[in-house]
C-alpha cells in the first residue's frame, strides 16, 4: 500500500518587494524577494501537493499566484476583512508580516472546507476587469482635479480634453475585449435593462462570467449586496451589507439606480421601500440588488429585458 503524501499548507504575506511564507506543516518561516525568477526557483523546492492562502495586495500578489498555479498548487485568496475578523476570533494580538503569514496558514488549515480555490480569469477577461477599474480611477481623478482647479481659477480645458481622449480609448478597448471574449450577446442583454449603460453592462457580464452561481442569491452575495444579520435573543442588530467582493461592482449598480428610475415600475418599486420608512440610500441599494437579480436572470436564461410591470419582470 502506497504511503499517503502529506499536503503542504502555506500562508503567504505579500508586499511590493518581499514575500513572507509560513509552512504550517514544518512551522518554517521563509522570506524571498517578490521577483518572478526567485518565486519560480523557490516553488521548485516544494514536493507533493501544495495549497496556499494569500491575501490579495494591490497587484503585488499576481506574479506569485500565477506561478504557483502553473506549478499545480491550489491557491486561496483570503479577503482581508475575513482575515482581520479571524485574527480577533483566535486572539492573535500582533500584526507583523510573519504573523500574517502564520495566520493565513492557520486559517487555511482549519477552514479549508469552507473556502473555494481561486480560479483565474481568462487573460482577456482579466484585462477587461482591470480596464473597468482603471477607468473608475481616471473618472475620480478628473472629478477631483475639476473641483480643485475651479477653486484656483486655473485654465484647464486642454487637460480635460486629454481626459476625454483617455476615457474614449479605454471605452474602445472595453468594447473590443467584449467582442473578443464572445460576450457581445450577454452585453446587449444587460443593456436592455433600464438604467444600465455600457459600463454597468460590461461589469455585470464580467462578474457573471467569473464563477458558476447556483442562484441569484449567490450572485448577489458575490457582489457584496447581501445582508448581514446579527440577532441574539431580544437583540435585533442593524442590517448591513456584507460588502464582499469588488466595490466597483457595487458602485456601478448603485449609480444605475438613478437612470433606472425613469422606468416607472422601477421607480414605484423604490418608492415602496421609501414608504416603509427606509432612507433613500437603503431604497437605492434595494433597487440595485433588484437590478442585479434581473441581470442574473437575463444572463442565465439568455433572454432580453421586456418592459412590463415590475411583478412580471424576469425573476430568479
Amino acid at each position: 500500500m502506497a504511503n499517503q503524501v502529506e499536503q503542504i499548507t502555506l500562508g503567504v504575506d505579500v508586499s511590493k518587494d518581499e514575500l513572507v511564507v509560513f509552512n504550517w506543516n514544518s512551522k518554517d518561516l521563509s522570506k524571498l524577494s517578490n521577483e518572478p525568477a526567485t518565486i519560480r526557483a523557490w516553488l521548485r523546492t516544494l514536493q507533493g501537493p501544495v495549497r496556499i492562502a494569500i491575501e490579495p495586495t494591490s497587484s503585488y500578489h499576481l506574479a506569485f499566484v500565477e506561478q504557483a498555479m502553473a506549478r499545480g498548487c491550489s491557491v486561496y485568496l483570503v479577503n482581508p476583512r475575513q482575515l482581520a475578523h479571524y485574527r480577533e476570533a483566535v486572539n492573535e494580538r500582533n500584526k507583523t508580516d510573519p504573523d500574517d503569514a502564520y495566520l493565513l496558514a492557520r486559517y487555511l488549515n482549519n477552514e479549508a472546507s469552507q473556502l473555494r480555490a481561486y480560479e483565474p480569469l481568462d487573460p482577456k477577461a482579466q484585462r477587461l476587469w482591470t480596464l473597468l477599474k482603471r477607468r473608475a480611477v481616471v473618472v475620480d481623478a478628473r472629478k477631483q482635479l475639476r473641483q480643485s482647479l475651479a477653486e484656483a481659477q486655473l485654465p484647464s480645458q486642454a487637460l480635460f480634453t486629454q481626459f476625454r481622449h483617455v476615457l474614449a480609448r479605454i471605452d474602445a478597448r472595453i468594447d473590443k475585449l467584449i467582442g473578443q471574449l464572445g460576450w457581445s450577446d450577454d452585453y446587449q442583454r444587460c443593456l436592455s435593462v433600464p438604467g444600465f449603460g455600457r459600463l454597468n453592462a460590461a461589469a455585470l457580464v464580467c462578474a457573471y462570467r467569473r464563477g458558476a452561481f447556483a442562484s441569484s442569491d449567490a450572485f448577489v452575495a458575490f457582489l457584496g449586496l447581501d445582508i448581514r444579520v446579527r440577532d441574539s435573543g431580544q437583540f435585533k442588530g442593524k442590517r448591513k451589507l456584507t460588502k464582499r467582493g469588488e466595490s466597483e461592482l457595487r458602485r456601478l449598480l448603485y449609480c444605475a439606480t438613478k437612470p433606472a428610475r425613469t422606468y416607472p415600475p422601477f421607480d414605484r418599486y423604490r418608492q415602496r421601500q421609501l414608504d416603509k420608512g427606509l432612507p433613500k440610500i437603503a431604497a437605492n441599494v434595494i433597487l440595485a440588488r433588484k437590478l442585479a437579480r434581473i441581470a442574473f436572470a437575463l444572463l442565465r436564461d439568455q433572454t432580453t429585458f421586456r418592459k412590463q410591470p415590475m411583478e412580471a419582470c424576469p425573476t430568479p
